[in-house]
């Protein structure tokens, strides 16, 4: 191909997303389970499939590493290397494609970089979102007698501000991030009539796939938050989400995740609107009584 043909290539490709790119180069070939694994894999961690080993994107795929070079054979190249070569170029196209005004370089840079990957996060969100799974975790809690959020580390952060808001607005909701003898304690407590969700993405807390499998081992409603449907969170889960977690500089973003949360929030305070309005009040009169907000400084 001549070279200027294949830069005008690479332009048009710049413009797609990931999973755009890949569906092109897949043309009209039907892809088995296990080539569908690693393409998720690479459409929601392509920052990691750029520069990972073939056996490393197997690992994270639950797939042998012969699969992944077949699947980059069935996109029209000749093996791994090859394929993530063309792909890791068309990604840090995409990955440093912030508006004009936004800096390209040092700390500036790396901050920009961080927003254009969570800004495709959530986009890739508004394109591939289950939102009957979501509409469904929705009536599960609602309809629960007491429901259970469980996360470890920075997974906990979305998991927080789910249960925070919720608890406002009325529900009976509590967030278990601390593990250990905390989180049995509260385990030991659930019925069947209880709803569990469990945030998880990658690394998976096994803490919080434990109390995952006690939730459904009791018969509450399991539902899992989670980066890939082939999660061990989102096997145990009877209501599973998806939604992207790659940031930038191998750390995890949970700004969709978070999103989410927040989304999740405003449909429970919908389910029952009176309820909401009686539980803010109630909550905004204690607030006023322990003095929480400081006051605005008077401008000028």
């Amino acid at each position: 191909m001549p070279e200027n043909a294949r830069t005008e290539n690479a332009r048009t490709e710049s413009t797609q997303t990931v999973a755009n790119w890949l569906d092109a180069r897949a043309g009209q070939a039907r892809l088995g389970p296990k080539a569908q694994r690693v393409r998720h894999v690479l459409t929601t961690q392509p920052s990691f499939a750029s520069y990972a080993t073939s056996a490393e994107v197997a690992e994270r795929a639950e797939v042998n590493g012969a699969t992944v070079v077949r699947f980059a054979q069935s996109l029209g190249f000749s093996g791994w290397p090859p394929f993530q070569a063309e792909f890791r170029s068309m990604h840090a196209v995409r990955r440093f494609d912030v508006e004009s005004s936004a800096p390209t370089s040092g700390h500036a840079g790396i901050i920009a970089s961080a927003f254009a990957r969570d800004a495709e996060n959530l986009n890739s969100c508004l394109q591939s979102f289950d939102f009957a799974q979501a509409a469904a975790i929705v009536d599960a809690m609602s309809a629960a007698r007491r429901i259970v959020v469980i996360a470890s580390g920075t997974h906990a952060l979305p998991a927080q501000a789910l249960a925070f808001i919720a608890a406002s607005r009325g529900y009976d909701i509590e967030v278990e991030d601390r593990s250990g003898a905390h989180l049995a304690n509260t385990l030991a407590r659930l019925t069947s009539d209880d709803c569990v969700v469990a945030f998880s993405f990658w690394q998976h807390y096994r803490q919080t796939v434990a109390g995952l499998r006690f939730g459904r081992r009791v018969g509450a409603t399991t539902c899992a938050v989670t980066d890939t449907r082939h999660s061990p969170a989102a096997e145990l889960a009877d209501h599973t989400l998806i939604v992207p977690a790659e940031g930038v500089s191998q750390l995890p973003s949970m700004t969709a995740a978070m999103s989410l949360a927040y989304g999740l929030a405003a449909a429970l305070s919908a389910v029952d609107p009176a309820m909401s309005r009686s539980a803010i009040s109630h909550v905004d009169g204690l607030w006023q009584d322990l003095d929480i907000f400081a006051p605005d400084t008077a401008e000028g």
